[in-house]
Order: C-alpha cells, then structure tokens, then sequence
C-alpha cells in the first residue's frame, strides 16, 4: 500500500473518516493461549492500573478514493498486543487514535510514564488510545482529551491521518483537535509531565510513531505568532 506523494508507504493522508468494517470472526493469537495469559498476568503484577478489555485487531486497510480509507478488523482484546512488551508476539495489529491537539499556535505533547506498556520515558503527541468497539473515533479521541489531559475541546476532533507503528504494532487514526484551552492540572498517570510546544521546536526523546506524526502537523490548521500566521 502506497501513501501517497512524499509519504511515508503506511501512511494514509484523509479528507474524510475512515470506515471502519468489523467481521464477525475473532482474532487468533499466533502462540498458545497460555503464554499470553502468564505474560499478561505478570504486566498486571508490575502494574495494577492495567485492564483487559474488548479491542479491535486490524486485518486490512486500503485506500479510497476522495480521501478516504477502509480499515477491516476483528474482535480481540487489549492483552494481546499489551504483551508484546513481554516478547510474547501474537501477531496483534491493534487500533488506536491519536490527537494533534493545539490552542495558541502550540501544540500538546506528554511525557509518557515509566508505567506506561508503550513508549515509558518518550514524548508523543497527547491525547491518545485505543478505538473503542461502539465508540467513533473521534468522538474518542475528545474524550481521551478530557480524561487524560483534563481539558475539552474547542472543536470537533477532524481526522487527517492514518498511519501504521510498527514498533507498537498499531495502526492510528491520527485526528487534529483544537482545545479550548492549554491543560492546566497535573496530568494522569499515564503522562509525567505535559507541554505546550511550538510545532517546529518539539523536544528530543520522541517516540516513534510522534516522529511519523511530524509530517501531519502541516496538515492542521495550528495559527500562531509561531508558524507566522
């Protein structure tokens, strides 16, 4: 799958929300059962904030035309990409969705914690998690705002991207959010620290998919004394 002129091959540009298509077959790890769950049962043991939970494996993607894309997935549930961190691969292609969220020409990025299962210690664009199964997209990635960033949005969350991670395994629909304000209340325990930076300044130590993210940024409307507008 190409992305496109001067994009990265898994990277999808969008004018539109992708389709999101759920078959009814489940998703079958590639290792027995019983390595997934001793491996699981010990990323709880380091760190009890974690749950289980229904998610989607992604089993294709392909571009439409006028902007769009269609994203086929399965059933599976979160530990079988959260123990991947344990060197247990099932072969899970997870679902996520990410913010480019901005006010004042800034935009927001977090520190992830040293508890997090992806990316401990790495900057990356905030908010972000997984699309839950009867929740929109979008209308996830505004609740993602309020919850781990304690702020609401200005505007409705518009999706600009779809992007595959290999080192997280994840495809992300990556969204542009104006925020009503800059998060002014100590983040959630997923983040140590969150920063308003300009967009063509972001801090070292970022993550890999925030690398991927930074040919997005042009993409937004992010106005400011820092881009000139």
């Amino acid at each position: 799958m190409s992305g496109g002129p001067d994009l990265p091959a898994r990277m999808i540009r969008l004018r539109r929300p992708p389709r999101i298509i759920i078959d009814d077959s489940a998703f079958v790890p590639q290792v027995p059962l019983d390595a997934v769950n001793a491996a699981w049962d010990a990323i709880v043991a380091a760190n009890a904030r974690f749950t289980d939970g229904d998610c989607l494996h992604v089993v294709g993607v392909h571009r439409d035309g006028h902007g769009g894309a269609t994203i086929h997935a399965v059933r599976s549930s979160y530990r079988m990409g959260a123990v991947r961190r344990r060197g247990v691969e099932t072969g899970f292609r997870g679902l996520g969705t990410k913010a480019i969220a901005h006010v004042g020409g800034l935009v927001l990025l977090g520190l992830r914690s040293q508890h997090v299962n992806a990316y401990p210690g790495l900057w990356e664009f905030a908010p972000g998690g997984g699309v839950e199964i009867g929740e929109a997209p979008d209308a996830g990635i505004m609740r993602e705002l309020v919850e781990e960033c304690g702020v609401a949005a200005a505007a409705p969350a518009r999706a600009v991207a779809l992007l595959f991670d290999p080192a997280a395994s994840a495809w992300e629909i990556v969204h542009e959010l104006p925020m009503a304000a800059p998060p002014d209340a100590a983040p959630g325990w997923e983040y140590s620290e969150l920063a308003m930076c300009d967009p063509h300044a972001l801090p070292a130590g970022l993550s890999p998919c925030a690398e991927q993210m930074r040919a997005i940024l042009a993409w937004c409307a992010i106005a400011g004394p820092s881009n000139g507008a």
